[in-house]
């Protein structure tokens, strides 16, 4: 089972990790280079008349024009991966890719994971998020909040705590739902040698989606990456230079840690 330990150590060897097996995570010519199958093409038109819609009527009568074609309230999750030795990709609809998402507060997603795939820590900053595993099998890691009542060195108080941040893990077979709140760092990841398929629901027709190691490697000054994860001896400006271009954006592999973990499902 993957062992997260604190948040900003577990992002550096994330990078690292990614970093040395680029080759073998993707290709650039591959499709499914960002981990998402969404059509961003959607009719500007139309999702400005149902953001202007007073009432149900309005959008009735601007969705359904020419009935009974149902295509306005259709959406179709297609899995783009095609390249062996990828970690996977989602297929998700929300007010960007679907307009009938709109005013809806809700969004869909369906994930394809590769075996040894990783679904990338991240976190969802305006929704809460049910997946549910329908085909194989998955590790699903949620980053607890950290709240210890004490951010910085106050005099008289106790000295804030280091070491890990709790996380809480469970294998999620067929049928069987996992709930990330809001804003939480989490994560999924496929440890047998078989692909597997999750629906995910949202709270929210925009969910939105951070990736916590692109973030963390950013564009932020390199002393500020140095500081924030306690001056690591494997960091320094060129190898800060070499995550921000291989972090991965959704998806990784993990191929060492898939070896161990798949001879115990």
């Amino acid at each position: 089972m993957v062992q997260l330990r604190s948040l900003a150590h577990a992002v550096a060897l994330i990078a690292i990790a990614a970093a040395a097996a680029v080759p073998l995570a993707r290709h650039k010519s591959d499709p499914s280079h960002n981990g998402f199958n969404s059509n961003t093409n959607a009719d500007p038109a139309l999702k400005a008349a149902l953001t202007g819609a007073t009432s149900y009527n309005d959008r009735q009568a601007i969705l359904f024009t020419n009935p009974p074609d149902a295509s306005n309230i259709t959406f179709s999750y297609i899995n783009n991966t095609v390249t062996d030795g990828t970690g996977g990709t989602i297929a998700l609809s929300t007010v960007n890719n679907f307009p009938a998402l709109i005013g809806t507060e809700v969004a869909m997603a369906i994930g394809f994971v590769n075996p040894c795939g990783l679904n990338v820590p991240h976190s969802h900053p305006r929704a809460n998020e049910i997946l549910t595993v329908i085909q194989g099998k998955l590790i699903g890691g949620l980053i607890l909040e950290l709240n210890n009542g004490n951010t910085g060195h106050i005099v008289g108080q106790p000295a804030p705590a280091k070491g890990p941040i709790p996380q809480v893990t469970a294998t999620l077979s067929n049928y069987t739902g996992m709930l990330f709140p809001q804003g939480e760092t989490h994560f999924q990841f496929n440890p047998t040698c078989e692909p597997a398929l999750f629906a995910a629901a949202f709270d929210s027709s925009d969910p939105g989606r951070t990736q916590i190691a692109r973030n963390f490697f950013s564009n932020m000054p390199d002393e500020v990456l140095l500081a924030s994860s306690g001056d690591l001896e494997v960091l320094d400006a060129k190898r800060i230079a070499e995550f921000r271009n291989n972090i991965p954006t959704a998806f990784a592999v993990i191929m060492e840690e898939c070896a161990v973990s798949a001879l115990h499902y």
